[in-house]
């Protein structure tokens, strides 16, 4: 002899609700990607500034790109000085956005295809504890630490800290020797 439990209708209705409660509470707290901090950079022939063309073209390499008396200031550890390059009368009606306080660009060692990603060089844990956006320093081993908390990024890994604070991140496209970092 066999016994078919039925559970009673309201606790059908219950479990359902409760379900579609948890499933999509799940889905809103899960990070998006990218940031919706503004950012707007197009650059053209990426290959006339070394310290860019190598950080888009070879994995494990990056660089930071930044704005300073109308020239855009291009640094990496592989380089002894910072590339400047001036702002065109093209670029200022493009209406540029770096992040909150410029950009890292480059191409991770673990990722496939070898696409280029980009983080904003502002400390995400210093800017939403404190709204301090202090500069991030570009370190040997793809590595951005912050001189505030002397927290350290690493690259290769989505931007993530070891505590697990993780840098924002910007979609790129790059093509035919241009730079798109935009998220609108």
């Amino acid at each position: 002899m066999s016994f078919v439990v039925k559970p009673h209708p309201l606790l059908s209705c219950f479990l359902s609700a409760l379900f579609s409660v948890l499933f999509f509470t799940s889905c809103e707290k899960a990070e998006q990607l990218y940031s919706n901090n503004t950012v707007r950079f197009i650059f053209e022939n990426t290959q006339t500034v070394p310290h860019l063309n190598t950080a888009l073209n070879n994995p494990g390499e990056f660089c930071t790109i930044s704005g300073h008396n109308n020239q855009w200031i291009f640094s990496s550890p592989g380089y002894k000085e910072d590339f400047p390059y001036k702002i065109t009368e093209k670029d200022r009606l493009r209406k540029p956005v770096l992040g909150l306080n410029g950009l890292i660009v480059g191409v991770p060692f673990l990722q496939d295809g070898n696409k280029p990603v980009c983080f904003d060089r502002a400390c995400r844990k210093c800017y939403e504890d404190f709204r301090v956006t202090r500069a991030l320093i570009l370190k040997e081993g793809q590595k951005a630490t912050c001189g505030r908390c002397q927290r350290t990024y690493d690259l290769n890994n989505l931007g993530i800290s070891d505590d697990g604070a993780k840098l924002y991140q910007y979609p790129v496209q790059y093509g035919n020797n241009t730079l798109v970092i935009s998220n609108y």
